[in-house]
């Protein structure tokens, strides 16, 4: 199968990924990045949403699991990412669940599948509203965390993924490695991309490698993840020692 064309393509905005990924994400995937706490996921979603705002896209930030004014907290002081100016533009737009304006509250009161309903229904009308090219959804375990039955699991996610996919907006989503939820939730993506730590004797790296990518070839290597002053990018080094 041969690799579709740059216009179908989105760049994510890593320096070393889209070489992996052969141009960028096809445009309107729903595309999951998982791993464990502390590997990178929040960061890689931000960057992906900033190189939109950049390029004048509206972009979309959805938060599950703390407030907004966390995150911008962290990649202002992390990296110096404004990303209040881009709100103020209108490029950026939050979406937290937890808002009590929203009634998303965690309650006892609302079956998770009611939740998970009440989600979909906002983030669509958020979606109508913006007209966003890229959404950021961190993290997706808090929304199904509390769904016991596998098949009712997947089939919530195929229709979370589906409201992206419909409206033609290349989205990342991460999941944390916990209860087994990150498979559900990769098995129903377009393309799974792995974070993680890999320790050789004193050494500590983090690497990145890509699962799988419907429709398109990949470079199919465990590369070294860096993190600096300036965000993330890929080195095309492997993270384990010679």
């Amino acid at each position: 199968m041969s690799d579709a064309d740059s216009s179908e393509r989105m760049k994510t905005g890593i320096s070393g990924l889209d070489e992996m990924l052969r141009g960028g994400y096809f445009k309107g995937t729903a595309n999951v990045v998982s791993g464990a706490s502390g590997t990178g996921k929040t960061i890689f979603g931000t960057q992906f949403l900033l190189e939109g705002a950049k390029n004048g896209e509206n972009v979309m930030c959805i938060i599950t699991s703390e407030e907004s004014k966390s995150i911008v907290r962290e990649m202002k002081t992390s990296f110096g990412w404004e990303l209040e100016e881009y709100v103020k533009q209108g490029k950026l737009t939050f979406v937290d669940i937890t808002d009590p304006s929203l009634r998303l509250q965690k309650s006892v009161e609302i079956a998770p599948s009611e939740l998970i309903k009440s989600f979909k229904k906002l983030v669509e009308s958020k979606i109508e509203e913006i007209q966003p090219t890229r959404i950021f959804i961190d993290s997706i375990e808090a929304l199904f965390l509390a769904i016991e039955s596998n098949y009712k699991l997947r089939t919530l996610i195929d229709d979370v993924f589906n409201v992206f996919r419909k409206h033609n907006i290349t989205s990342i989503i991460t999941v944390g490695a916990m209860y087994g939820l990150d498979e559900m939730v990769e098995y129903g993506a377009d393309s799974v991309i792995k974070l993680g730590r890999i320790t050789t004797g004193n050494n500590l790296q983090r690497s990145i490698y890509i699962m799988k990518m419907r429709g398109s070839g990949t470079i199919n290597e465990v590369r070294v993840l860096s993190i600096s002053d300036n965000g993330m990018s890929v080195l095309a080094q492997s993270p384990y020692l010679e």
